[in-house]
């Protein structure tokens, strides 16, 4: 699979474009910076999980339609260790994009895997959608506003997305999880 990076730009000049919308508009919706957006779409910045998530919130679009280019529906195993991961939290959150958003379907899947100190606060994504996390090896610390929950393997748990979250690995081992965002 190829750098999910390189279709960023890619996709964020066609939906602005299409929308006519400027940089500087689209800055405004999303609480990004023209000049960073402007690097993006040149393909001269690697944006962080939380500039995404901006972008796709402001524009309304799903997080993975900025990661995967449009491809055929097909049926067969995706590997996930084939994938190329999505590294945050200096490289100590690995996030698969293994099933992108699907118009039909209304949701996203991905597969995570925080290893020991990794922490990452994600922006209230639409109020409509709501996030789904069973996480399979480790404990997990999720935080929603100002409430926090410790999820251990095997256990699932489900929130409203408009909120402020963030996930984090304070153990010293590694926790994998599968996040679902169903809009």
């Amino acid at each position: 699979m190829t750098d999910p990076s390189t279709n960023i730009g890619t996709v964020l000049k066609k939906v602005r474009t299409e929308r006519g919308l400027t940089l500087e508009g689209t800055s405004e919706l999303t609480g990004v910076s023209k000049a960073m957006l402007g690097q993006i779409e040149r393909g001269e910045s690697n944006p962080t999980i939380a500039t995404l998530w901006k972008i796709s919130t402001g524009l309304r679009i799903s997080f993975s339609e900025l990661l995967e280019p449009k491809e055929e529906e097909h049926l067969g195993v995706v590997n996930i260790e084939d994938q190329e991961p999505v590294l945050e939290s200096e490289g100590k959150m690995m996030l698969y994009n293994v099933f992108p958003f699907n118009p039909v379907s209304g949701f996203e899947y991905f597969y995570i895997k925080l290893l020991p100190s990794a922490f990452h606060k994600s922006s209230p994504h639409r109020s409509s959608s709501r996030e789904y996390i069973v996480v399979t090896k480790g404990r997990l610390i999720v935080q929603v506003d100002d409430d926090s929950y410790q999820i251990k393997a095997p256990a699932a748990f489900s929130f409203k997305a408009d909120r402020e979250h963030s996930y984090s690995n304070p153990f010293v081992e590694p926790v994998e999880f599968q996040n679902i965002i169903k809009y």
